[in-house]
């Protein structure tokens, strides 16, 4: 079982552990996620402000998090058959005032797990931001969506 809690430790080790260093499908989900620009984008503007961060976690959880859920995508293009259809609902984040573009992240993700992206909603309403990035940061709604990922043939 994965989850994506603040942890002492990468997940990357006990990943391996579990799914034995030669897997190819765990090696190209961390590939997928090392080569994610706007995931690393985020986490390199996040800790030239670490020092201000009320939660000095926050980049393990966005790493953890990101990396759990490339796993869980390759793990989906595995399973899924071809035609089938994936349908997720997540909202964008955002940390420090850095909003962090998951719908985009997980569609990439999704692509690149022999998915193509059919489909993201963003809901009519968004979603805004904690009181304490409101107070420093200012309101600011982000987006709420619904992914709809169509398996390719193999």
């Amino acid at each position: 079982m994965l989850s994506a809690t603040v942890e002492n430790r990468s997940k990357r080790e006990w990943l391996k552990e579990t799914y034995g260093d030669d897997s190819e499908l765990l090696n190209d989900a961390f590939l997928m996620y090392d080569e994610q620009g706007a995931i690393h984008e985020a986490l390199n503007i996040l800790r030239e402000h670490i020092d201000e961060m009320g939660n000095r976690h926050v980049i393990r959880l966005i790493e953890g998090y990101f990396l759990e859920m490339a796993v869980i995508v390759a793990e989906l293009g595995r399973v899924v058959r071809p035609g089938g259809v994936v349908i997720m609902v997540n909202d964008n984040v955002q940390y420090h005032g850095e909003e962090i573009p998951v719908d985009m992240v997980l569609s990439d993700f999704a692509e690149r797990s022999g998915f193509r992206c059919e489909k993201i909603w963003t809901l009519p309403r968004g979603k805004g931001n904690s009181s304490q990035q409101m107070r420093r940061f200012g309101r600011r709604e982000i987006r709420k969506c619904v992914y709809q990922w169509v398996r390719l043939n193999d």
